[in-house]
């Protein structure tokens, strides 16, 4: 890749002629001209001493070795990292075309481009957009819809009729439509008995629906609507063994971080964050630009913009100000103890006088 091409595609610039790179690399790694060091952090930077790459992206001041391309950038590193991993990421080998180990159903439709790997299978009814990418072992259900450029990691299970939009990823493993957890209980919440000898079944006739630049990460289950459909917003990436249950609707540009557990019928607005190994409760509204911290335990519907952390969720300078003061019992109990002791003191000699 041509180092003026790197540049442009940072907002930046650098000499037309100035050569190609063929690896990005911390600046520990570099190992010859073809490589390209993202040094935009005081560790990296550091790292760059003895080390000759091709080029090298660095805030404008930072010097750099003599002979190495200075890429110049003024945003964000995390950003900067963004833009260059997409531009050097190769991507999963796929071998266009159908494999003919693959199982594709006769009235399947695949537009031009699609790739379907070994042991695949595609079912009847299914339409799957141009440039999408089948990995091996994946198994698409029957009358699903699929978008175009999206890619199907090996083991995903897609089922009936759900629908994804263009340029989804799905990682290996994940099941995207299996039935929602939903069962009438022997008792009720009142404590009283339904005449059922055991939890009877709600089926899950509805959908699941992902709008385009959906991520989904390896592992993760998203469970069917009960009449209507489950639907993840334009944009939201899940991470990897997420639990979405039915009825659930995430908004656009949500992060929803591993191991986190959405329970059935919740509503999440736009851009929320939901740490790691975080549950929500059925039926809560949580509004748009949320934070909601890992390992938090969310019970209550929850306002647009709250930072919420702890169980059950609360305000999180209110959580910490909760934790600390369970800090402080160790000082405070023996206190109590012996306050206790003077008490009982002053009684007995109240008795005695």
């Amino acid at each position: 890749m041509k180092i003026a091409d790197v540049a442009k595609a940072l907002g930046s610039e650098a000499p037309a002629d100035a050569g190609e790179v063929t690896r990005l690399v911390h600046p520990a790694d570099a190992a010859s001209r073809a490589d390209l060091a993202l040094a935009l952090t005081p560790d990296a930077v550091a790292a760059l001493a003895g080390v000759k790459p091709g080029a090298a992206v660095v805030r404008a001041e930072t010097p750099l070795p003599e002979g190495v391309v200075r890429i110049p950038y003024r945003g964000h590193e995390r950003l900067a990292l963004a833009i260059l991993t997409r531009l050097f990421d190769p991507g999963p080998v796929v071998v266009p075309g159908i494999d003919p180990r693959g199982v594709v159903a006769a009235d399947a439709v695949l537009a031009p481009g699609v790739s379907v790997g070994a042991y695949a299978m595609i079912g009847s009814g299914t339409t799957i957009g141009p440039r999408s990418r089948v990995l091996p072992g994946a198994t698409i259900g029957s009358n699903v819809v699929i978008g175009e450029g999206c890619t199907i990691h090996a083991g995903t299970h897609i089922s009936d009729r759900v629908r994804i939009g263009n340029r989804v990823i799905i990682h290996p493993n994940a099941v995207i439509g299996s039935d929602g957890f939903s069962f009438v209980p022997v008792r009720n919440p009142d404590g009283s008995r339904n005449p059922i000898d055991q939890p009877a079944r709600i089926y899950s006739v509805g959908t699941v629906v992902l709008e385009d630049d959906v991520e989904i990460g390896a592992g993760t289950t998203i469970d069917r609507a009960t009449l209507r459909e489950t639907r993840i917003g334009r944009g939201t990436k899940i991470d990897n063994q997420v639990q979405i249950g039915h009825n659930v609707t995430i908004g656009e540009s949500c992060l929803i971080c591993g191991m986190a557990g959405i329970a059935g019928s919740v509503v999440v607005g736009d851009r929320v964050l939901v740490g790691a190994a975080a549950g929500i409760s059925d039926h809560i509204v949580i509004g748009a630009d949320v934070t909601i911290g890992a390992d938090a335990g969310v019970v209550t519907d929850i306002a647009a913009g709250a930072i919420v952390t702890g169980s059950p969720a609360t305000d999180r300078k209110l959580s910490i100000e909760r934790y600390m003061n369970i800090g402080r019992l160790r000082m405070v109990i023996p206190k109590v103890h012996a306050l206790q002791k003077r008490l009982d003191a002053l009684e007995k000699g109240g008795e005695g006088g």
